[in-house]
């Protein structure tokens, strides 16, 4: 298993596109960053420098991580290989099926760390360029950090549960890049929706899904995160960031559940994968 994750990450970090794509998003964030800033006056108080470039960067995070990073990780993981007509070999070469569905999530974990990491040199490196640019500024807080790293972890929580659930169909589909469209569908709550809706039939009424729906407990942990980074300050405008601690305060009243629910579904779509994989014709694509 372990030969495997060592030939699924070079496959992985090799990849032009996967590079490409990561360089770009960091070249957009660091352009914008910069010449946005080239008029603002931060002579008087260096610390408005900091807040702003936080701002700048959790505020995106926190709107768009779902839409332009957890995606790009699933397809990169799970749906390259495939699309690569590599899937039969994998088992040829002595692979269990158990071992690829675990190989799998230790891959996707390793890739984000290494990209996140990677997102954090860069978003360092413009911080050190505004801050030469206005003859030095103060560092981060402590809470400034752990709101960031708040982030990435509920991204990296994100990008595992729902690639875990769109697995069970992309394993008996064992192709082609519907998958990814069915990550969108499925990880932007479009199913949940969907199953909320059909929840309200007559016979269904004494029976309340949406509780216990992966798009619903994401839900929670997401608009924990926004209330706390856009509204967590009494009296704060909504134009206008609130302090790194007002946010975790936020985050903190998120409770256990959610993940405790969460924790359950990766658990249970793992188990389910792998009886598709056993039960199912490995197809050479």
């Amino acid at each position: 298993m372990f030969n495997y994750i060592k030939a699924d990450l070079y496959r992985i970090f090799h990849k032009r596109s996967n590079q490409l794509y990561w360089l770009i998003l960091a070249g957009l964030f660091l352009t914008f960053v910069i010449f946005g800033s080239t008029n603002a006056n931060f002579a008087d108080n260096k610390s408005e420098l900091t807040e702003m470039y936080f701002s700048v960067a959790v505020m995106p995070l926190t709107l768009f991580g779902s839409l332009v990073i957890s995606p790009q990780f699933y397809y990169a993981v799970y749906l390259d290989e495939l699309n690569n007509k590599g899937f039969v070999r994998l088992f040829s070469s002595g692979l269990r099926k158990s071992e690829y569905i675990v190989a799998k999530i230790i891959s996707s974990l390793v890739y984000m760390l290494a990209v996140f990491l990677f997102l954090a040199i860069a978003y360092l490196g413009g911080f050190a360029i505004l801050a030469l640019l206005n003859n030095g500024a103060p560092f981060f807080t402590m809470s400034q950090i752990e709101v960031l790293l708040s982030l990435v972890a509920y991204l990296a929580l994100f990008t595992i549960a729902f690639s875990s659930l769109t697995n069970i169909i992309t394993l008996k589909w064992q192709g082609g890049n519907i998958p990814l469209f069915l990550f969108f569908i499925i990880s932007n709550g479009i199913l949940g929706n969907l199953i909320r809706w059909i929840n309200h039939a007559r016979v269904l009424r004494n029976f309340n899904f949406s509780p216990y729906l992966l798009s619903t407990n994401t839900g929670k942990l997401q608009a924990a995160l926004r209330n706390g980074i856009f509204y967590g300050q009494q009296g704060q405008p909504a134009n206008r960031p609130p302090s790194a601690q007002a946010a975790l305060k936020t985050i903190d009243s998120i409770g256990s559940q959610p993940f405790i629910i969460i924790g359950i579904y990766i658990i249970v779509t793992m188990v389910i994968s792998f009886f598709i994989l056993k039960c199912s014709d490995v197809k050479d694509n």
